[in-house]
């Protein structure tokens, strides 16, 4: 079978790879199509993701979506043939983290596209059956790829234990923080800031119910934001871009007492917050470790209209031209927000 591997750095080709075998407990997925994160774009980049270095060549991918063509076990058996979302995170179910509910904690996981376990970009996989979600007729196959990272917004909303009506700023406009700002919408938070880099994201966030933008290339977000807001700052501050100026400035905007999610990934493993705004104002800082139980959830708010996660999809490119689809992505092209790889 085909698979889309990284065979260097920022080159990434189309490969014949063995068939995966079927054991207990597992169920073997045609992909459909798989989308390109930010993480894949570190390997990308880098070859590498923090501490997880890749060998080459190495399968990448993790938002994706297919469907169940066999299972290992009878109880599995009304699965096949059915369109699932994958959720990409396969903890022990044994730990205490696991067992306490904090499955995303678990320090004994794998993860599909994380070095060393392989990614999702192949025409079959097997995945644990219980971290497969049938997807309902009602989305297509961008919709269902789009829930794994709607699901982490969820659950970072849920760690801010938002309010309706209070103020919130979302600094980075990818899919990660577009998708943040659609629940935020439908919670009634109020204002909602967003900042990003590239113009087109920045219309994207308007349309989906951002009060007000700010283009961090030609404005000061700091400055901006304390005009826009009466110098008062925001009640919640979603970090989404994983860069050092983004986090810099959570603390320089928030409200005293705010909370702050901390939602991207810093490519140099790191955190940088202005300390003395941070404990000046008392805020406190979330860690977003990926999703929590939050799948099921977010396809409800797909399924209901209330996430359009159709208008963040952009782009798909067949598997045998991944080289344009990762370079698009990593340099911002064509006015894209989220790139997928059709596998079939």
């Amino acid at each position: 079978m085909r698979a889309v591997c990284l065979t260097g750095l920022q080159r990434v080709e189309c490969l014949s790879v063995p068939e995966p075998e079927l054991r207990p407990g597992e169920a073997l997925v045609r992909v459909r199509q798989v989308g390109i994160c930010g993480s894949d774009l570190h390997l990308f980049r880098d070859g590498a993701i923090g501490e997880a270095r890749a060998t080459l060549p190495f399968v990448v991918g993790h938002e994706a979506m297919g469907a169940v063509e066999a299972v290992a076990s009878p109880e599995h058996e009304h699965m096949v043939g059915k369109r699932v979302a994958i959720e990409p995170a396969i903890p022990c179910l044994q730990c205490e983290f696991c067992l306490r509910g904090d499955l995303n904690l678990c320090p004994n996981h794998h993860f599909l596209g994380l070095p060393p376990r392989a990614g999702a970009m192949q025409e079959l996989i097997v995945h644990p059956a219980h971290l497969l979600e049938r997807v309902p007729d009602a989305l297509d196959d961008a919709e269902a790829v789009l829930l794994e990272p709607l699901a982490i917004a969820v659950h970072a909303v849920d760690l801010g234990k938002v309010l309706t009506g209070r103020s919130a700023a979302v600094l980075g406009c990818g899919t990660i923080g577009l998708s943040v700002l659609m629940i935020l919408a439908q919670m009634g938070v109020y204002p909602i800031l967003c900042t990003d880099l590239l113009e087109w994201r920045l219309q994207t966030a308007q349309e989906l119910g951002a009060t007000t933008t700010v283009n961090a290339s030609t404005q000061d977000v700091v400055e901006e934001a304390r005009r826009l807001h009466g110098g008062r700052g925001f009640d919640y501050v979603f970090e989404c871009a994983g860069v050092d100026e983004t986090q810099w400035q959570v603390a320089q905007i928030a409200a005293p007492g705010a909370k702050c999610m901390i939602v991207g990934t810093n490519p140099d493993g790191h955190v940088r917050l202005e300390g003395s705004a941070a404990r000046r104002k008392g805020l406190t800082i979330f860690m977003v470790r990926r999703s929590r139980l939050t799948l099921r959830r977010a396809m409800q708010l797909a399924v209901l209209g209330r996430a359009p996660l159709s208008r963040l999809a952009t782009h798909v490119f067949p598997k045998e031209e991944c080289q344009r689809a990762f370079e698009t992505s990593a340099e911002y092209r064509d006015r894209v927000i989220k790139a997928f790889v059709q596998m079939r």
